[in-house]
């Protein structure tokens, strides 16, 4: 019951913080609706304590899987502190910021690249032994618990480019054939 109460409060948690940020702000006399208060680093390290939890407590780990989870919860912790830096840094470039020249914007991407890669394989590397333990309930809750919150839906909705992830959108089949 104690693990049911807390994952109802960690999930309450989340969807109250994704549907408030997700609201947007009553826009103010003479302004658009960009008004609102940003994310503070607070309130994205309180989400990300939130999801940790829900993560954690949907697992519904045993004594010796909970041995194992400290390094995928500090690995979750890292990749969550890169994400709120990079979201300080563009916070800080602002919306006047000059776009980037192509060179320099093919070095943000490998940059980026790089980072990606050491972020997934540090979560792997935690993620191994975890995963042993893991029964086939829980093998297979794991990645729909690690999912980005609102998926991939809202990663579209939020601007996000179905080019980068190497896939396309359902029932999207690329550019027609051109008739000659």
């Amino acid at each position: 019951m104690k693990t049911f109460a807390l994952v109802s409060a960690a999930s309450a948690l989340i969807v109250a913080g994704t549907v408030a940020y997700a609201q947007p702000a009553p826009p103010a006399a003479g302004s658009g609706s960009r008004d609102r208060a940003p994310m503070t680093r607070a309130d994205f390290d309180s989400l990300t304590d939130a999801r940790i939890a829900a993560i954690q407590a949907g697992l519904k780990l045993t004594p010796d899987q909970q041995k194992l989870w400290g390094p995928v919860e500090q690995a979750l912790r890292a990749n969550s502190a890169g994400r709120a830096e990079r979201m300080e840094q563009r916070r800080e470039r602002g919306p006047s910021a000059s776009r980037p020249d192509f060179m320099q914007r093919l070095e943000q991407r490998a940059d980026l690249s790089t980072k990606a890669a050491a972020s997934a394989t540090s979560l792997s590397t935690a993620m191994k032994p975890l995963w042993a333990s893991l029964d086939d309930s829980q093998k297979r809750l794991l990645p729909i618990l690690m999912r980005p919150a609102g998926g991939m839906r809202a990663h579209y909705a939020r601007g996000g480019d179905h080019r980068q992830h190497g896939m396309m959108r359902q029932g999207q089949r690329g550019p027609a054939p051109q008739a000659q």
